[in-house]
């Protein structure tokens, strides 16, 4: 059965932020992808508002609420913990979606969990105990971060949740998805990294090299925080990915 274009759903974007920051870190992305008229609906989802027991209780309940929104298709968007959770709700749900992008998220190791987890707590525990301005510039002067500062967003409101995040969501909780992914014939998935992050860009080689289904792309000038560090390089790969998926889906019809 045919349809008129003028009658297809837009294609509909789930954006995941971040550890430590709020769904505004991706308000230029979609002012971006307005002024360059592309006919996508974008969602963004608060994890802080959200949170479950485990990082697999999550994707079910937030597969969940994304069926129970009717778009027509999905392209999911998250970056580092949001990236880890969007790991879960693709395997857990892969024909909900008609793509994915991943920035910088590690699909999870049988190694070093206990000592991971230990870290966390200490983070979670500090977040309640201590200053947050002094939390969050400790925080941001981990080698992972490079020095670069992250995108302005208020967590005040979120402390509790974001301490509870830490322990709840931890990656010595997560179980190692490489297998599952690589594995994985549908959707497609975009892994990006930033050319300065080297742990990252080696796990989304490492996952592209295993699995036609996978892409891996590097930004240039652009550590872990890669949609913020060089913003003009990000967006342009969002519309490139999201017009590929629109253009797929409007020729089905």
């Amino acid at each position: 059965m045919s349809t008129e274009l003028g009658q297809i759903k837009p294609l509909a974007l789930w954006c995941l932020h971040g550890n430590l920051q709020t769904p505004v870190v991706w308000d230029a992305l979609k002012l971006y992808l307005q002024q360059q008229r592309c006919t996508v609906q974008v969602h963004t989802e608060n994890l802080w508002e959200t949170l479950a027991e485990s990082c697999e209780d999550w994707a079910d309940q937030f597969c969940q609420r994304v069926q129970h929104r009717g778009d027509a298709q999905r392209v999911l968007l998250g970056y580092s913990l949001g990236g880890r959770l969007g790991f879960h709700a693709v395997l857990h749900r892969p024909d909900l979606w008609a793509g994915a992008v991943i920035v910088a998220a590690d699909p999870g190791t049988a190694d070093g969990r206990a000592a991971q987890l230990d870290r966390d707590r200490a983070w979670a525990d500090r977040f309640l105990a201590e200053p947050l301005a002094q939390v969050m510039a400790d925080w941001n002067r981990l080698p992972l971060f490079g020095g670069r500062p992250g995108p302005d967003c208020d967590i005040s409101p979120y402390r509790q949740a974001i301490s509870d995040a830490f322990v709840c969501y931890s990656k010595g909780r997560q179980a190692d998805l490489r297998a599952q992914l690589e594995a994985l014939q549908s959707p497609p998935l975009l892994y990006i990294s930033g050319s300065n992050d080297a742990k990252y860009t080696a796990l989304g080689r490492h996952l592209a090299c295993h699995s036609p289904n996978i892409h891996h792309s590097v930004i240039s000038k652009a550590g872990h925080r890669a949609p913020w560090d060089n913003p003009s390089d990000f967006n342009l790969r969002m519309l490139t990915f999201v017009n590929k998926i629109s253009e797929r889906y409007s020729l089905a019809f």
